[in-house]
């Protein structure tokens, strides 16, 4: 059921990006950067979901998933090359990442994102089908402070701005990965629900995002 779950909404939020990246291109406009964003959300998102998937049906069937004549063999490896394939997803991750860090950068922004989890946290969205925003605001405004600190400890120690806020980028590690998952996940569900209106799917589809994204790791 949860593949079957993931495949409906993958499909309905592929299908609205080829139609935005359609107009776009006809329209001879560059693409938003909105549209870029969602975009690389899609391929990494898209590709995990495949060869989790894969892994759950060979899972199921057994032994018959180890037999050259299933289709479950060594062709499927392909998918692990579409990990590297027209943009890595580890940098595309680490895109989605950057963007919302500079987004986040002056005080105003970051005022407002700390002002959206107390108010998320308060309003009780961490029980809703916001909680997912909230997750994602809250692991984002983890790493803002992480690297705010680390940045300020380098300073303090004579390395160059550009040096230790690149540091203060390798140190913070899975962390960056976390909250561009977190956001993927969120742009998706979000971006399907509003255009396609909310069903049995994307309800559970968020159900599946939050214990995902929830138990990658613990800090």
């Amino acid at each position: 059921r949860s593949v079957e779950v993931g495949l409906n909404v993958h499909k309905a939020f592929l299908l609205l990006l080829q139609t935005q990246f359609a107009e776009a291109i006809e329209s001879g406009h560059e693409l938003s950067r909105e549209l870029v964003t969602r975009i690389a959300a899609a391929k990494v998102e898209a590709v995990e979901f495949a060869i989790k998937s894969l892994a759950l049906l060979r899972r199921d069937v057994g032994s018959f998933s180890l037999m050259a004549s299933s289709p479950f063999g060594s062709n499927n490896d392909v998918l692990l090359c579409c990990r590297f394939a027209e943009g890595d997803s580890r940098v595309l991750q680490q895109m989605l990442t950057r963007d919302l860090v500079r987004a986040h950068s002056k005080t105003p922004a970051l005022l407002r994102l700390v002002w959206r989890v107390l108010r998320a946290w308060l309003s009780g969205a961490r029980h809703s089908t916001a909680k997912l925003r909230y997750l994602r605001d809250q692991q984002l405004l983890k790493l803002l402070w992480v690297l705010k600190q680390h940045v300020r400890e380098s300073l303090r120690k004579g390395i160059s701005k550009a040096q230790a806020e690149t540091d203060a980028w390798l140190q913070a590690g899975d962390l960056v990965y976390d909250v561009a998952k977190t956001h993927a996940q969120q742009l998706i569900h979000s971006t399907v629900e509003e255009h396609c209106g909310r069903s049995s799917d994307t309800d559970r589809f968020l159900d599946m995002s939050l214990s995902d994204c929830e138990a990658r790791h613990v800090y």
